[in-house]
């Protein structure tokens, strides 16, 4: 005989679950490619101009992995991931990718590409996509 608990917790399980999921239908495209990606979220971006600090930027990025890599042991990476980009972002590589208030996203994703690879294995990256761009002069005007 089950104990009453089970019964409970079996129940909230059900009840707690999306309804496509509850209902069985299968994940969108979209879903499930968002599932094998790993996103990279206010990678903060130095902009140098005449070698001084002009500005920051702020991206969002979103790193998609190739098929057959094992997601979980990609994202168990996330710390070093972060840490070769912000790398990556901070050298001066990155310079001729950064301009004012915006960055070349073409480089940009393939320097990202070429750091993730460096952490997740060669292989491991399929692409980058560039979600959003922030700029700290938009968030706070120059004087």
């Amino acid at each position: 005989m089950r104990s009453p608990l089970a019964a409970f917790a079996a129940l909230l399980i059900v009840c707690s679950a999306p309804p496509a999921i509850a209902a069985g239908a299968a994940p969108s495209e979209a879903e499930a490619e968002s599932a094998r990606a790993i996103d990279v979220l206010n990678l903060i971006t130095p902009v140098l101009k005449d070698g001084k600090l002009d500005n920051y930027l702020f991206l969002n990025v979103r790193i998609h992995l190739a098929d057959g890599v094992d997601v979980w042991r990609a994202r168990d990476k996330g710390h070093f991931l972060r840490d070769a980009l912000l790398r990556t972002t901070h050298s001066r590589q990155w310079i001729a990718i950064a301009s004012a208030d915006g960055v070349d996203q073409p480089a940009a994703a393939e320097a990202i590409a070429v750091a993730g690879r460096a952490v997740l294995g060669a292989g491991t990256v399929k692409s980058v996509e560039i979600l959003d761009v922030t700029s700290l002069r938009a968030v706070r005007p120059r004087k």
